[in-house]
């Protein structure tokens, strides 16, 4: 059970455990709930305290994390090369073709069976998941405060892909609105009935017939970068679902290579990156070698 320790300062004096633990601490409004339910979850001064009751000024609160239960199968197969990992965060670096989470076709082979067999029963709470088939950085809070604060504060999160064609601005901003919401169409769409979402772009070179480029996305829909480049006439190489080819590779050409994130806990600021996987790494070389004299 994770410990957090906070001293009370004058600006809080007064104030119901609650609504600081909710809004200066950034707890879910579930977590704390099921806080309520836990015995000496929360101490003032080392004395059992409900969140309806007040804290004060000069006091030391101390909250304790009550822990989930994962039912994900173990799996201690499986290997993800580990960037970084203390109390709270772990950061992996997710091959390729691993799920993330469990379904009909991978009931043991993904992120979540290796966390089941590293960390025991232990919740899993994965913050900004990437497909099967892209790579990348990935971060796992590992209790249910770290990673409501992370979703919360998001970061920065940068891509390399390899798009078919050459986009006609060679950086750009694409915005467009993205629906997921048709329980008919398995995959993700531009309609004006959908969220807003906009990914920024540059090109890093392009040998006229595909073309690496850098994406941060500035939104976190649903496959938006698939879509996105899908909608400008420019799908991922290898995106099959969103009518990219198989010529040059046999799954979506995106790997997540940068993170940049405030730590949950402690407001460090993290910097992870990633290089590419093999696959795309030689047809990025391949790409560049071959670009246009212009560039």
């Amino acid at each position: 059970m994770r410990e957090l320790v906070f001293s009370i300062t004058a600006e809080h004096d007064g104030k119901q455990a609650y609504h600081y633990l909710r809004y200066c601490c950034n707890f879910s409004y579930a977590l704390i709930v099921k806080m309520r339910h836990t015995e000496n979850s929360l101490l003032l001064d080392e004395v059992p305290i409900r969140t309806i009751d007040r804290i004060k000024a000069g006091s030391v609160l101390k909250a304790y994390i009550p822990e989930g239960e994962s039912y994900f199968t173990p799996n201690p197969e499986l290997e993800i090369e580990t960037l970084y990992e203390d109390e709270d965060i772990v950061v992996f670096d997710k091959p390729v073709r691993m799920p993330v989470h469990p379904s009909k076709n991978h009931q043991t082979d993904t992120v979540a069976n290796y966390c089941a067999a590293r960390y025991g029963n232990a919740k899993f709470h994965v913050v900004g998941r990437l497909d099967m088939d892209t790579s990348g950085i990935i971060v796992i809070g590992k209790h249910a405060h770290s990673a409501a604060v992370l979703t919360k504060n998001g970061g920065e999160k940068e891509y390399i892909a390899i798009i078919e064609g050459v986009p006609e601005e060679p950086s750009g901003i694409i915005d467009a609105p993205i629906d997921d919401s048709d329980p008919l169409v398995h995959k993700s769409f531009i309609a004006e009935t959908g969220q807003p979402s906009v990914t920024e772009y540059e090109t890093v070179g392009t040998n006229g017939v595909l073309t690496v480029v850098r994406v941060k996305p500035k939104t976190g829909r649903t496959h938006q970068i698939r879509v996105h480049f899908a909608h400008i006439g420019h799908p991922l190489c290898g995106d099959e679902l969103y009518g990219g080819s198989l010529e040059h590779l046999d799954r979506q050409a995106l790997h997540r290579s940068k993170m940049v994130f405030e730590h949950p806990i402690n407001g460090t600021m993290l910097e992870f990156e990633s290089p590419l996987p093999e696959d795309m790494k030689k047809l990025a070389e391949k790409i560049l070698k071959g670009r246009k004299s212009d560039e």
